[in-house]
């Protein structure tokens, strides 16, 4: 006969056997955004009881130091191994949905949430693990939710998240900051898919490349939140172009964001810097998106064919106004099937990116390779889809 206290264990073990993950809170955007000051809750893959204090699992650990760390430089790596604030503990259940959003323990949770949800959603759509490209040194990413630095880095073994300074002079932290991690976390996902030039990055189209497919995997993570796609609808009338959560990648205080995913930029327009030089590629796949979205609603009889009608590379405020017209009133009478053709464009985009990644040699790789590979794979997805990424790059001088 066993006793109380065996029961329960045993309970918990069976529960973690069959379940379907873990449950955090999550902020779709940073909390200081009008409409996101609640998380919400979601799943990570790993059940419960397997992610320990901390929070960690077989990917990640989160370590929270209690002195000012500097942020890590070579020769400087993990492991970290100074004093840290107590770990975010499970509840009794396994999930971690019970912790208060003012504590310190909900930056570290929130962190490793972010972090885990980008991979989870990832290797969905990659359709295998992804094994870090940092393997034979480190088994897992560590990740430092609060460091006293204006920025966020990802290295070889490591997330380090600052935090953005607002106008009010109070520090917003990046670990709850979505848009932040995930475009860090883009960065160990694109190396541990495709590695690192020998010879570099020097003054190739590698870095660029790098920023702009880690911004999109930021973009297309964010539309895996339903009340961040709900609000994303709501606020823009279903129109995508208009400045949005979506496309201001890293939405920061006041008016301000990292980067602009829906732009107008040719590869002839820009400089060499390198978050400059990323724009084109990174508006080509918003384009697309857009595209693929737009002619979801056509064919749906959700919007006027004459929607299809508009350059939305080159959109002025009288098109704005009247794409809003021809989404707005519809998207409030059918809001639901308005988010099912966003869905599907999303995953489109998305599986064409992650499988062209695969395929793709660091010491090899261009802005035109990258390109000619994603229209390759998309063509086996969806020809619609091929067509319209081959016109977005021609029209941005990429192929």
């Amino acid at each position: 006969m066993r006793g109380a206290g065996q029961l329960d264990a045993l309970d918990v073990a069976g529960r973690a056997a069959m379940s379907v993950g873990t449950r955090f809170l999550l902020y779709p955007q940073a909390p200081h955004l009008s409409g996101y000051e609640k998380p919400e809750a979601v799943w990570i893959s790993t059940s419960p009881g397997l992610i320990h204090p901390g929070p960690e699992d077989h990917r990640i650990y989160v370590l929270d130091p209690v002195l000012d760390k500097q942020p890590y430089e070579y020769p400087y790596l993990p492991p970290f191994v100074g004093a840290c604030f107590p770990p975010a503990e499970p509840g009794f259940d396994g999930h971690f949905d019970h912790l208060s959003p003012q504590s310190r323990q909900f930056l570290a949770a929130h962190a490793f949430a972010a972090a885990s949800r980008v991979l989870d959603i990832w290797e969905s759509y990659l359709g295998k693990p992804i094994v870090w490209y940092f393997a034979e040194t480190y088994e897992r990413l560590e990740i430092i939710p609060w460091v006293d630095w204006e920025n966020a880095q990802s290295g070889f073994g490591y997330l380090e998240l600052g935090r953005e300074r607002g106008a009010d002079g109070r520090g917003h932290p990046y670990a709850l900051n979505f848009d932040v991690i995930a475009h860090e976390m883009g960065h160990a996902i694109l190396f541990s898919l495709f590695g690192v030039p020998t010879e570099g990055l020097q003054d190739s189209d590698f870095g660029p490349f790098h920023e702009a497919n880690a911004d999109l995997i930021s973009l297309l993570s964010f539309l895996h939140f339903d009340s961040g796609m709900d609000r994303l609808l709501r606020h823009s009338q279903a129109n995508l172009l208009v400045l949005n959560e979506l496309n201001r990648i890293a939405e920061l205080t006041g008016d301000s964001q990292i980067r602009i995913a829906s732009n107008s930029r040719k590869m002839s327009e820009v400089t060499e810097e390198i978050h400059d030089r990323s724009r084109p590629f990174t508006g080509a796949v918003f384009d697309t998106l857009v595209d693929l979205y737009h002619a979801g609603l056509v064919r749906q009889g959700l919007a006027d064919e004459r929607l299809l009608g508009f350059d939305i590379r080159q959109v002025g405020e009288a098109d704005m106004r009247r794409i809003s017209n021809f989404t707005g009133d519809a998207f409030r009478a059918r809001p639901f099937l308005f988010k099912t053709e966003l869905i599907k464009a999303r995953d489109d985009v998305a599986l064409a990116l992650a499988r062209a990644w695969t395929r793709l040699d660091a010491d090899h790789l261009t802005f035109a390779v990258a390109a000619s590979t994603i229209i390759e794979v998309s063509d086996r997805i969806r020809p619609a889809l091929a067509a319209s990424f081959e016109e977005n790059f021609r029209w941005r001088e990429i192929l």
